[in-house]
Parts: C-alpha cells; sequence; structure tokens
C-alpha cells in the first residue's frame, strides 16, 4: 500500500494508538473500552474494529510492521543466527526511516510497565505470535523464533532506559551476543 491511501491508514493508526495511551495511561487497559477508544481517536467503533481485532491491538501497530517486515525478510533456513540477522536489519530500517515509532513504541512499552492488565494482553499476543512463526516458518529450530523474540524484547527494554544516542539494532545485536555467550557456557 503506498500514496494517500497509506499515509491516511497511517495516521489513522497513529490516532487510535495515542487514544489507547491516553486513555489507557489514564484509567487502566481493563476499564477502557474500544468504542471509547474510537471517539477520542474521530473515527467509528466499526473502523476501529477494522484496524484492531482486539483492543489490545491498538497498542501494536509498530509493532506488527517490524513484524511483517522480519517475516517478508526471511528466506532460507529459519536459524537463530539468521533470523537476528534479519531483525537486526529491519531494527536499523525502521531507525532511519521511521524513528517516531520508535519514541511512540517507547511510549507503549511505558504504559505497559505501569499497567499489568495491559502487559498480559500483549504477552499473550506475542505467545500466539511465536506460534504463527513457527507453524509459518516450517523446518526452523524449535528455538530460533521464541529466541530471537526473547532478545529482541530484552534489547528493547534496555535499549528504551538508555541514554539517547544508542541504536536499537545495536543494542538487539548485543543482546544476542549475550544470549550466545550464555547459552554455550562462555
Amino acid at each position: 500500500m503506498t500514496g494517500v491511501r497509506a499515509q491516511n491508514r497511517r495516521a489513522t493508526e497513529c490516532a487510535v494508538e495515542d487514544a489507547a495511551v491516553a486513555l489507557v495511561g489514564a484509567r487502566g487497559f481493563d476499564v477502557v473500552t474500544g468504542a471509547e477508544i474510537a471517539t477520542a481517536a474521530g473515527i467509528t467503533e466499526r473502523t476501529f474494529f477494522r484496524y484492531c481485532a482486539a483492543k489490545v491491538d491498538a497498542f501494536l501497530f509498530v509493532s506488527r510492521d517490524v513484524h511483517d517486515a522480519v517475516t517478508a525478510a526471511v528466506t532460507g533456513p529459519v536459524t537463530f543466527g539468521a533470523l537476528t540477522e534479519v531483525i537486526a536489519d529491519v531494527l536499523g530500517t525502521f531507525e532511519c526511516d521511521r524513528p517516531d515509532d520508535l519514541d511512540r513504541l517507547v511510549r507503549v512499552r511505558a504504559l505497559l510497565v505501569a499497567d499489568p492488565a495491559l502487559l498480559s494482553a500483549v504477552l499473550e499476543r506475542d505467545a500466539a505470535q511465536t506460534l504463527e512463526l513457527q507453524s509459518a516458518w516450517q523446518g526452523a529450530d524449535r528455538f530460533a523464533v521464541p529466541l530471537a523474540l526473547l532478545a529482541l524484547r530484552a534489547a528493547f527494554d534496555e535499549w528504551a532506559e538508555r541514554p539517547a544516542g544508542e541504536s536499537l539494532s545495536v543494542a538487539f545485536r548485543r543482546t544476542c551476543a549475550a544470549l550466545r555467550r550464555a547459552a554455550t557456557g562462555g
């Protein structure tokens, strides 16, 4: 999707996420409804649910885009090393092309830390996504997907607490190297 349609979609996603972060930050994930997020975002409830299959999806637009870019870029056997290289490359691209999206991820992360119900919903979605990826990538090393996603979460948490200036892709590569060392006893 390119052009005006893609820009409109992205603007709507940003409006939905902004509304969701504001409302859930003020009142909590369990209390806020999809209809309230839709109203605050200036869209109908029906449009909200076209964009978000579930309320938790209002916080996952950027994560979905990273996931889609990684999925599209994976070729050949899915090993931990190959998958982490693809993820690092995708993160580098996002850092260059979509720096505002990384700031959005940091805002969502802060809310995840503060709202256990939202964190639980996101972790449930992550677990389902891990299973989907393992199923989609038949023949994948059975540890590649869960370990790469674990490394991504750990690197993101470390990066989000960083002083300004460090690259997320660099933090991810460092986390992957530490995970390899830990796995081999080195």
